[in-house]
């Protein structure tokens, strides 16, 4: 496994002034303080703050305005997964009013992309579509692995789309998902109903029947997401018996 290297000062930085901002505490239209009272603050040179106000530039959290300073934007103007990541979490713990309506929205989407992808599939998205089922079959040891080939599927389906948006909302979708995989993983898990769902999902593009394959999708998605949220309850400490009620 690959060694993962420190973080970079900015990016300490960048990532603490990202939280308070899309958690609030550094409120939409405020001036950030000056470089000199930021690098102070942080105990960093200023060129390591002008770094970490790029980086909130790129997530469009800030933007200068010259003679005042750097102005603070609102967040739900973002479309960064960084940003969407940060709302996630508050204090450490998983927000899950902000992650149902995540899964929701999630759900709506997948629903339209496999629908379209069954609608406008070619003969070369099927065959990579059931190559990397395959593919599955052989990782079904390895949860790590599985969860990764799951994601590619996943953009195998958008591609089938032959819409670019809809292949954009795939990566979106990763890099959002990938920040909570012991949640997000109880969904992926390697198993043989899994394998069968996507065999029959496949069949079910390869006949261009759409109505059936937004009913399993749409079916997925109900049994899937009160599992994600029961996940992300238990990684919140909340006892295990009133995440069973709730699953019921």
């Amino acid at each position: 496994m690959p060694v993962k290297k420190p973080d970079r000062k900015a990016d300490v930085v960048a990532r603490d002034l990202l939280e308070q901002i899309t958690h609030g505490s550094i409120a939409v239209g405020a001036i950030l303080p000056t470089e000199g009272e930021l690098a102070e603050s942080y105990q960093v040179n200023r060129s390591v703050v002008r770094e970490s106000i790029k980086l909130l530039e790129v997530h469009k959290l800030v933007e200068p305005v010259r003679r005042r300073g750097t102005k603070v934007l609102d967040p739900f103007a973002s479309l960064s997964p960084e940003v969407l990541r940060a709302m996630l979490r508050t204090r450490g713990t998983i927000d899950l009013a902000f992650l149902e309506s995540l899964l929701e929205l999630r759900a709506a989407l997948d629903v339209l992309i496999c629908g379209w992808a069954a609608e406008r599939r070619k003969k070369s998205d099927l065959d990579a579509i059931e190559k990397q089922i395959e593919v599955m079959r052989t990782l079904a040891a390895d949860g790590d692995a599985y969860t990764d080939a799951t994601f590619e599927l996943g953009l195998l389906f958008a591609k089938a789309t032959h819409n670019p948006v809809a292949v954009m909302l795939s990566h979106w979708n990763r890099s959002v998902a990938e920040d909570l995989p012991h949640v997000f993983g109880v969904a992926r898990a390697a198993s043989g109903p899994h394998l069968d769902g996507l065999a029959m999902l496949l069949d079910r593009m390869r006949a261009r029947d759409v109505e059936q394959v937004r009913t399993l999708i749409t079916t997925f998605h109900e049994w899937a997401s009160p599992r994600i949220l029961a996940a992300a309850a238990l990684a919140n400490g909340e006892p295990l018996s009133r995440v069973k009620k709730e699953l019921r």
